[in-house]
């Protein structure tokens, strides 16, 4: 891990992680302490668009470099535990995705629990890759991704439309996802002196709040429980220390051994979804880059694939 890398991890454990340990502060109150500017709003830099709009009745933003000619589209759902907003660091985030895998970046607005509660997220993003499916986008022209909670719903979209009959993406892009609400993964244990981030008991909060009574076991809340055959091809990144190590290592195991395509890369000692910190730290502008070549490939291969006479 980089000098600089260390020293940003040190000051997220000391501001963040005690805040977000506390008990006593509600879910309301919470996102009033973290509201700065959203992801909706956030500002992006020179070269790029920017619209809002709605999708199947969603709201959403597109980011994408100005000189783009291309119809690609990268869905992306923010992580928050499924109760807190996207942040500008995403609307940034968004922007160099969108640069390095030449593509325009959808942000989505999804619902929030605890007002409301699963499935109302999956039921958004759905909404969202049906409605741009109805104006014509191709599948091998689209693809999925997310961080954290949005990792998980950009993995349980892939399980959504498979059950649903309904064309894979190209394929989904994953930062740290939060695939099993059962919190089950022997990662949390082992690494919860090491996550700088996240515990066992902010994310037990979290899903109680966006499940209410269901079952932590539903393979639409937590995707590692679901059927891996025969989805979109996955990549994901993840630091080493993270309390969801295990969800990110047993989802590509899954995948595999289904007899899918799945990658993983681990970063040493990085913070949780340390992609929003591109500028400040290497290692986010490492995984961007591999991340762009990885959309840039997974497009090209099903564009061929696409055009290929039958």
């Amino acid at each position: 891990m980089s000098i600089r890398g260390s020293l940003v991890s040190f000051a997220i454990r000391l501001a963040l992680k005690p805040m977000l340990r506390r008990d006593d502060l509600s879910i309301e109150a919470l996102r009033a302490r973290l509201a700065t500017t959203d992801q909706m709003s956030g500002p992006i830099p020179k070269g790029f668009t920017s619209d809002a709009y709605e999708l199947g009745g969603v709201p959403c933003r597109s980011i994408a470099p100005e000189a783009l000619n291309t119809q690609r589209t990268l869905v992306y759902f923010h992580g928050g535990g499924y109760v807190l907003p996207g942040s500008a660091g995403h609307a940034q985030l968004a922007a160099h995705l969108g640069l390095v895998g030449q593509c325009r970046v959808i942000l989505v607005d999804y619902r929030l629990a605890p007002e409301h509660p699963f499935p109302a997220a999956v039921e958004d993003a759905m909404a969202v890759v049906q409605a741009l499916q109805e104006k014509g986008l191709p599948s091998h022209q689209l693809m999925v991704g997310g961080d954290s909670a949005g990792g998980g719903l950009a993995a349980a979209t892939l399980l959504n439309l498979k059950l649903q009959g309904l064309p894979q993406p190209a394929a989904a892009v994953l930062f740290s996802p939060w695939l099993d609400l059962a919190l089950t993964g022997g990662s949390m244990q082992s690494n919860a002196d090491r996550d700088v981030i996240l515990c066992e008991a902010v994310l037990a909060r979290s899903a109680a709040a966006y499940l209410g009574e269901r079952d932590p076991l539903a393979p639409l809340a937590s995707s590692l429980f679901g059927d891996c055959a025969n989805l979109a091809p996955v990549l994901v990144h993840v630091g080493d220390s993270e309390v969801l190590l295990a969800d990110a290592e047993q989802y590509v195991d899954h995948i595999i051994e289904a007899g899918g395509s799945a990658a993983l890369k681990v970063f040493t000692n990085v913070p949780h979804v340390f992609q929003v910190l591109i500028g400040r730290i290497p290692e986010a502008k490492t995984s961007l880059d591999l991340i762009g070549q990885y959309i840039d490939e997974q497009f090209e291969a099903c564009e061929r694939a696409a055009n290929s006479p039958q």
